[in-house]
């Protein structure tokens, strides 16, 4: 049987699982994942908004997948897999997984949610093989690294970045369209409101800095702050990737505790790299980045409003015939000539009026 989390799933999701993946967002290195309370917000609240948690209970077998809400957004990362008891012969974790899975994409659909996301590591080759027959595709890859290493760059310059304001976001759309391949915009479906950062209230950390003109912008800094550390991510126009360390320099700047600091580099980032390596980040793993789009259901009455303006008879468009086609009209046209025209000759010529 597979369904949401309830109460009575709680005494088995607070214990140690047998086996569980957590994969790690953006979000879940910058702060430790609760993964009962989680459970628990999406049993009161219901499943959508901040969360969901499935459940799979089978013969003694208990599996659990639950996925994060992005802020603001009809997306969902999926964070943790987990399985717990065992019996001889049942099912593997991967079979629960996949069947977890399904359902998952299901209700997703049923509760508007539009895209699911999944961050795998490269070293989980059978895991990723899950979720691409789930449905997931895979559009790029991301590495993880971290400040560990001294500054072999010795510098002192700093970019003079400033804060990110509503007259920003247009042009921190427009640097991303330049700097990311189509696939990965198509994935990520991002648009200028997206970039815009969340309440004052609700921040918890998250800042943004950009350089150049509103316009045309040179460098975006994002940086996430949480508990278990600090995370930050680049965008840098083609043309100015020589900047790369002062930018890097800036954003440490902002930070005044010990936490871990993590860098994301994308795969198409690959030259941001050696920059990063001078200033003593250090790579640490290896994520591929999967999406699923999901099919929601439209709704719509059975009966039309009388309100409701009726929609325009279908016309059909003209096309143009095909050669074979004209050649066939010509043909029978030649034919239908070749029999009639002595016949209209010979009246002609007993009758020049032609009456």
């Amino acid at each position: 049987m597979i369904g949401p989390a309830t109460p009575g799933d709680l005494w088995t999701l607070r214990r140690k699982p047998r086996s569980h993946v957590m994969l790690y967002n953006e979000a879940m290195l910058a702060r430790p994942h609760r993964f009962l309370w989680c459970a628990l917000r999406s049993i009161i609240e219901g499943n959508s908004y901040h969360g969901m948690t499935m459940m799979l209970r089978e013969r003694g077998l208990r599996a659990a997948v639950q996925t994060v809400a992005r802020s603001g957004r009809p997306e969902h990362d999926v964070a943790v897999l987990a399985s717990y008891g065992g019996v001889e012969g049942g099912p593997t974790d991967p079979d629960m997984w996949f069947r977890l899975l399904e359902q998952l994409s299901a209700l997703a659909g049923r509760a508007a949610v539009q895209r699911l996301y999944a961050a795998l590591s490269q070293s989980h080759t059978e895991l990723r093989e899950l979720f691409r027959q789930s449905g997931f595709s895979h559009y790029t890859t991301q590495l993880v690294l971290r400040l560990e290493g001294p500054d072999w760059d010795q510098g002192t310059t700093v970019a003079p970045l400033r804060p990110q304001t509503q007259r920003s976001l247009f042009a921190i759309q427009k640097l991303y369209g330049l700097t990311t391949p189509r696939t990965v915009q198509q994935a990520e479906v991002r648009d200028s409101r997206t970039w815009k950062l969340p309440r004052a209230r609700d921040r918890a950390g998250t800042r943004g800095w950009v350089l150049g003109s509103d316009d045309n912008l040179t460098a975006y800094l994002h940086v996430t702050t949480g508990t278990a550390g600090h995370v930050l991510t680049l965008l840098l126009h083609p043309e100015s990737r020589e900047i790369t360390t002062d930018v890097l320099r800036f954003g440490l700047g902002q930070i005044s505790d010990d936490l871990p600091v993590y860098l994301l580099l994308r795969e198409y980032q690959r030259e941001l790299l050696m920059p990063a390596s001078d200033l003593g980040f250090q790579p640490i793993g290896e994520q591929a980045l999967y999406v699923r789009h999901i099919t929601a259901p439209v709704r719509q009455p059975i009966l039309r409003p009388i309100a409701e303006p009726m929609l325009e008879s279908r016309v059909s468009i003209p096309t143009i015939s095909s050669i074979n086609e004209d050649a066939r009209a010509y043909v029978r046209s030649t034919r239908y000539h070749k029999q009639h025209r002595p016949a209209a000759s010979d009246a002609a010529d007993g009758d020049p009026s032609g009456t």
